[in-house]
């Protein structure tokens, strides 16, 4: 099975162990009624940031961080780091990976293209454009919400905002499962979403969807919903729709979650799944694309929360589970299209493993020190979650 992921990627600079409550990073939050501050558990654009505090950002850091201005580097943003996990947890033989984004001619590029080349995966559909290479800082308070943690995002487009449908060139499309992921951080394949869909699906492909908060519609129209795809009869194109529970609500416009995957139904999507931090995760399915027919719950990881809660505080970090755990239902998926029908409670239940580990290390990506390193730390989670749901092994 060949394999095509676009949408974005960028740097993750990570800041852990920031406080949420100190001033630093009170100041310039939106909850203290700064315009375009800083949202606790979402995202702002630095160029906003900057112009609404009328002070570099560079000087922002360092007080939203308390001092700790040198963050550990990693590959961040859904598409890529989802494509990632697969590469880590498929076998070499019968799966191929490719990975189509676009990054600036600049440092930040080249240190991003190198960390792609420890993975196996065709990236010759690399782009480069001008402008900066997208980065997002990470800012992760791990005793935030209960010690559950939480996140906040600064993030920079940069060079992400030059690539359109039109420049994904036809290799793209030569695969048997394409997948867009966090297209809202590239507005120009986000705007061309509808298209690349309709265009995928003309040839038969299996089409994957994985949202990020679009802060850009967000911002342009903060009480209306966010476009997903440029027309409501084009939903039906998407085979597999991930978001988690604000995304969800803000594109269906409804008012939880339950509602939301019930829209998206109406809508045509042929199964859905709605993530939710630490609660549970809806899931619905029309019974077309996996055997289950209906709407269902599952859990989260009881033994990836439990690990999270006892790791140290440096280690814990939520960057990237959604990420892998877009990654891990994908990676399940395609293995079960090699023996028919998928089941989309097996799938999750891999996302979950898959998502809950990225909790018990820095950044989204992990860097495998011999290949299979990832699975067999997944492979007892996976196991604690079938156990968890009461599923003989």
């Amino acid at each position: 099975m060949n394999i095509n992921a676009t949408g974005c990627s960028l740097i993750d600079n990570l800041y852990s162990l920031v406080d949420f409550s100190s001033p630093g990073y009170r100041r310039w939050s939106a909850e203290s009624g700064m315009k375009n501050g800083l949202n606790t558990g979402g995202l702002v654009f630095g160029e906003d940031l900057e112009e609404s505090s009328g002070i570099p950002y560079n000087e922002l850091l360092n007080q939203i961080t308390g001092g700790k201005i040198r963050p550990e580097q990693n590959i961040g943003g859904p598409a890529v780091v989802a494509a990632i996990h697969m590469s880590q947890v498929l076998p070499r033989d019968g799966f191929s990976i490719g990975f189509y984004g676009c990054r600036g001619e600049d440092e930040l590029g080249s240190l991003l293209e190198e960390k792609l080349k420890n993975f196996n995966m065709d990236i010759s559909g690399y782009m480069t454009a001008e402008g900066k290479t997208p980065f997002t800082d990470v800012f992760s308070d791990p005793s935030y919400n209960n010690s559950n943690g939480e996140r906040t995002f600064v993030n920079y487009i940069g060079a992400a905002g030059e690539i359109r449908g039109r420049d994904l060139p036809g290799t793209f499309f030569d695969a048997d499962m394409l997948i867009f992921g966090g297209t809202a951080l590239t507005p120009g394949l986000h705007d061309d979403l509808g298209y690349l869909l309709a265009r995928a699906k003309a040839g038969n492909k299996i089409t994957c969807v994985n949202t990020v908060y679009d802060f850009r519609n967000q911002k342009q129209n903060p009480s209306g919903q966010w476009p997903l795809v440029d027309s409501d009869d084009r939903f039906h194109l998407i085979d597999l729709l991930i978001a988690d529970n604000e995304e969800a609500i803000k594109i269906s416009g409804r008012n939880d979650k339950y509602s939301a995957a019930a829209w998206f139904e109406e809508k045509g999507v042929r199964s859905v799944i709605i993530t939710h931090g630490s609660e549970s995760i809806e899931c619905c399915s029309d019974g077309h694309f996996f055997t289950e027919k209906g709407h269902f719950s599952m859990p989260v990881s009881e033994e990836a929360g439990r690990k999270m809660k006892t790791a140290p505080e440096d280690k814990a970090d939520t960057t990237g589970c959604g990420d892998n755990f877009a990654g891990g239902v994908y990676a399940s998926l395609a293995s079960q299209l090699a023996g028919g029908n998928p089941s989309l409670r097996e799938a999750v239940s891999f996302g979950a493993a898959a998502g809950g580990f990225a909790g018990l290390y820095c950044g989204g990506v992990f860097f495998e020190k011999y290949k299979g390193e990832k699975e067999e730390h997944l492979k007892p989670l996976i196991a604690a979650y079938k156990k968890q749901q009461g599923v003989e092994l």
